[in-house]
């Protein structure tokens, strides 16, 4: 589709160990490799890499103004994430004549899938009977041979049937989530900025923010990554019932992190989360773990059709340049 492709040189796997290595040394913290994905480029080292370029792909570098401005033959900047409000400006895009492509809905599925998944694994205790499993340790076994016969109240697993989910942020993979959970035959209820009809009539409720906290026996956060930080405050984790269970896939900053470890090291409530303010805690998180927390890192969206479907989704979106560009030009 293109004359000429340019790609930024890449560094050796030895140069990015040594650069991670010296990362984390300098902060005294565990780097990945995601974070020098995002190292922010110069102005300078941008024009130099995009200068005589008609498009550009990228996914996590930002597109300052002073780059738009600076290169008036630049039509197309296409990227591959899902997100785009904070990596450039729309605005003067437009007015310069540029068209900007994203996938804002690759990760739809994947991630509503992993809610569900995260539900479960936490209500079902998933991870202590693995681990009794592997030390040959069965609970029913105990009670079918009557050496320990607990009451209903000391059988720790639970159904998802009739739970009430909490949803705050109903956009595309809200809906999703509530869409399966509906299949579960929980009770659903939400918050957003806007009310969706078509959803209350077929039975989810609409909540106040704190209302939902309230009512919560499992909470899962789905909002936009410029939703206020700590959107879930110390004050509201507060409000959650006593066992609920917390489920952030969406942006670490929306959580009070620091108050969410202590009402999880309290066993108050459970969660299960896969985005953090920063790297993932490793030690606390492997003190949680034994606590009936289920932790991951950016693995929801990860999977083999959302990667082919990104992939795909990119490639049309250059096919939609090329194919709008030729009408102009015709």
């Amino acid at each position: 589709m293109a004359d000429e492709v340019i790609e930024r040189p890449r560094l050796s796997s030895e140069e990015l160990m040594r650069r991670l290595e010296d990362e984390a040394n300098a902060i005294q913290a565990p780097m990945c490799w995601t974070q020098l994905a995002q190292e922010e480029l110069s102005v300078r080292d941008l024009n130099e890499r995009i200068k005589d370029a008609d498009g550009v792909i990228t996914c996590w570098t930002n597109i300052p103004d002073e780059v738009i401005l600076a290169n008036s033959q630049l039509r197309y900047l296409g990227f591959w994430t899902n997100i785009v409000d904070h990596r450039v400006s729309l605005e003067l895009a437009n007015k310069r004549g540029i068209m900007v492509t994203y996938i804002p809905d690759y990760g739809t599925d994947s991630v509503a899938e992993m809610t569900i998944a995260g539900m479960l694994a936490v209500s079902r205790h998933l991870v202590s009977t693995v681990q009794d499993t592997k030390r040959g340790t069965w609970a029913y076994e105990l009670l079918k041979t009557g050496q320990r016969v607990p009451s209903i109240d000391a059988i720790p697993q639970k159904m998802l049937k009739g739970k009430n989910l909490a949803i705050l942020g109903f956009g595309e993979i809200g809906q999703r989530v509530a869409e399966l959970a509906l299949a579960f035959k929980m009770n659903v209820s939400y918050h957003s900025r806007s009310r969706k009809q078509a959803w209350e009539e077929k039975g989810v409720q609409y909540l106040e923010i704190d209302d939902l906290f309230r009512r919560a026996d499992i909470f899962s956060v789905h909002l936009s990554p410029y939703a206020p930080a700590r959107i879930v405050s110390r004050e509201r984790l507060a409000m959650l019932k006593d066992g609920a269970i917390i489920i952030n896939t969406s942006a670490g900053r929306l959580v009070d992190q620091e108050a969410l470890w202590g009402h999880l090291r309290s066993r108050r409530i459970h969660a299960y989360i896969d985005v953090y303010e920063n790297l993932p805690p490793r030690k606390i998180i492997g003190e949680l773990l034994q606590l009936n927390n289920v932790f991951t890192y950016r693995a929801a969206w990860f999977t083999q059709e959302a990667v082919t479907y990104k992939g795909e989704r990119l490639l049309e979106n250059l096919r939609e340049f090329i194919a709008s560009r030729d009408r102009r030009d015709g």
